[in-house]
């Protein structure tokens, strides 16, 4: 199912669930009525008729419990936003923590921001918590907490904190958490009027029942409780209807499965031996904002059952996995920042962050040049970098074109000079960082980025393969996010090898390898590809035909069929999209000079990753600094 009809189902049935609310208010209020009428007749057998306004008077007090429990509690939740809701689970902030653990949490927080460009939310960690659990709470990105038990940290690898953290960002992805809130706040109102009920009913001072206020009691305590599930049907419902696209959207943060999956197989298991289960005595009242909770019975859970969650990201029920304490001796340094659109960083931190770098170190040779570029802060200069790396080296028209749209930025020649020092495997990290820091900028300002970009890699009357790929690379990253959504078939696609392909698939595979042969692994020299690659393309396509039944005719496709080509790719199983990466990537391999790729090779492959929204495998990672 396509993300965005996946979001829209959601959305939809998320709108009828609102409505039910309003139902189930007017049906409280009924219930509320005849309970009393028929509390009032039996107290009262000879009465005629009722007092005057009793039932006015009835329902006035259910709407002033339920609806002004219901402001008030979301006033109070606005005032506080998710940090209220942190320090009532009893949670502590997370800054700049001596502790590994923590550090490692740090890191996977922006690693997570970045990749889902989301703002930087506070960190807390539930420290009375041994279960795996975490949420996100709040109303905006100012005031987002993320929430992680010490159960999570304790417990789950760095792939599985890295899922698990995902997932809370696929919630703030999708806009989840002010629905959350306020049927949170909602819940609670519902509760008040349980817990007026159980008012009515307590001994007075002198420890006396007044028997009609303890039936009044009584009816408002059934009546509450009757309110009080109906009201957590309603919001286990829309919790479960946004947790299946909250997975999705952490796979596609993460792009591994095996992350989110390992940690609801932990869980399960923990459910089955420990029992798994939240010790804060009001933990069900957030429970929709959990990971996972399953204290409450099947159809009152928030979530989709454990299994389904497994068999949907995994493509089959894995058996629950142990989830042993971890030991990690070494603390991870703390990565530098993660700049991300509505982050609310201090100059303080940049500069902190600026110093400390994890990994492998910046070569000497150009660790000023990186360092220059990742501290650009306007937006034009980050544009004019971008444009920048773009450029082919020596193309003097580019670069004269570039310099033009360059007029009157400071620092322009630097910015030039900074790129032109790069390394060629710090190209593409380099440009997918500065593109994914813009991607979210104005959509006036993303449509002029990508036109300059198309007027600058024509400059010289021609547009080379590797130009139209760049150029390809950055209208994917300036798409719409929201509206342009990867493609996601956990199931269909599970078990499949490129052999298994449908013949309208093949054809899309087979013309964009034709595309990719003409500079991989050798770019081709007037208009004639190279033997290797022309042997790269028959074993890639031997690769995906066992048979040796299609004979193709290696025609290279024009720019029309290229789109049409690479759309039919994006369109794949997220399970068979590294399967094809990966046979070019080890296709390159076999068929360059001493089994080791060139830097345009490698950069060619790294940028079809992208564009088709799919992990490096390490034979490619393995090709840049770690950085």
């Amino acid at each position: 199912m396509k993300f965005r009809q996946h979001q829209e189902q959601a959305q939809a049935q998320t709108f009828k669930l609102f409505a039910w609310f309003a139902v189930l208010l007017a049906g409280l209020v009924v219930a509320v009525n005849v309970l009393l009428a028929l509390a009032y007749k039996l107290l009262m057998p000879f009465s005629h008729g009722y007092p005057a306004l009793f039932f006015e008077t009835n329902s006035g007090v259910i709407l002033l419990f339920v609806l002004g429990g219901c402001l008030i509690e979301t006033q109070r939740l606005r005032e506080g936003g998710g940090e209220r809701v942190a320090h009532w689970m009893h949670g502590r902030l997370v800054k700049d923590p001596d502790d590994p653990l923590e550090r490692r949490l740090l890191n996977v927080v922006d690693e997570m921001a970045m990749a889902s460009g989301q703002t930087v939310p506070h960190v807390y960690v539930l420290t009375r918590e041994d279960a795996i659990n975490a949420f996100v709470a709040g109303w905006s990105p100012e005031d987002y907490a993320l929430c992680v038990t010490r159960g999570a940290l304790d417990r789950l690898t760095r792939a599985e904190l890295q899922g698990l953290v995902a997932h809370e960002f696929g919630h703030l992805k999708e806009e989840d958490l002010p629905m959350a809130m306020r049927l949170l706040a909602l819940v609670w109102g519902l509760s008040l009027v349980h817990g007026y009920g159980q008012t009515l009913m307590s001994r007075d001072d002198q420890d006396h029942i007044n028997p009609v206020r303890w039936v009044v009691g009584l009816v408002f305590t059934a009546v509450g409780w009757l309110g009080w599930g109906a009201g957590r049907l309603l919001q286990a419902a829309v919790a479960r209807q946004r947790e299946f696209l909250a997975d999705a959207n952490a796979i596609q943060f993460t792009r591994t499965r095996d992350g989110l999956g390992n940690v609801l197989r932990k869980i399960w298991f923990d459910q089955q031996m420990l029992g798994g289960q939240m010790r804060h005595p009001q933990a069900d009242m957030v429970a929709s904002l959990l990971l996972h909770q399953s204290r409450l019975s099947r159809c009152m859970a928030t979530h989709p059952r454990l299994p389904e969650r497994i068999r949907r990201i995994c493509g089959a029920v894995l058996a629950p996995m142990p989830a042993p304490l971890l030991r990690l001796e070494k603390a991870e340094p703390r990565r530098p920042p993660t700049i991300v659109p509505g982050a609310m960083l201090s100059a303080a931190s940049l500069t902190e962050g600026a110093t400390q770098s994890p990994g492998k170190p910046t070569p000497p040779e150009d660790a000023d040049a990186v360092g220059r570029l990742r501290r650009l802060a306007g937006p034009r200069e980050k544009r004019m970098a971008v444009l920048a790396l773009m450029m082919s080296a020596g193309n003097r028209d580019e670069h004269k074109l570039w310099l033009n749209l360059a007029e009157g930025l400071t620092h322009a020649q630097q910015i030039l000079d900074d790129v032109q020092g790069l390394r060629p495997e710090r190209l593409v990290p380099e440009f997918e960082r500065l593109s994914k820091s813009i991607a979210n900028d104005p959509i006036s300002d993303r449509r002029a980025l990508v036109e300059a970009a198309r007027d600058l890699l024509k400059a010289d009357g021609r547009v080379s393969p590797r130009d139209r790929l760049w150029w390809l690379a950055l209208r994917h990253q300036m798409s719409d996010k929201k509206n342009s959504r990867p493609f996601m078939r956990p199931v269909t696609g599970q078990g499949r090898e490129l052999f298994d392909l449908q013949e309208d698939e093949l054809a899309h595979v087979i013309a964009l390898s034709a595309y990719l042969a003409r500079f991989v692994p050798e770019a081709e020299v007037q208009g004639l590809l190279a033997a290797t690659s022309r042997a790269w393309y028959a074993r890639v396509v031997a690769r995906c035909n066992q048979l040796q039944d299609l004979k193709p005719d290696g025609k290279i496709p024009d720019a029309d069929a290229l789109m049409h080509a690479l759309a039919g790719v994006q369109e794949l199983s997220w399970m068979i999209r590294p399967v094809l990466l990966r046979a070019w990537v080890e296709e390159a391999l076999n068929h360059s000079t001493g089994g080791l790729m060139s830097n345009d090779t490698a950069n060619a492959l790294r940028l079809m990753a992208g564009l088709m929204d799919s992990p490096m495998p390490p034979a490619l990672a393995s090709h840049y600094p770690r950085d």
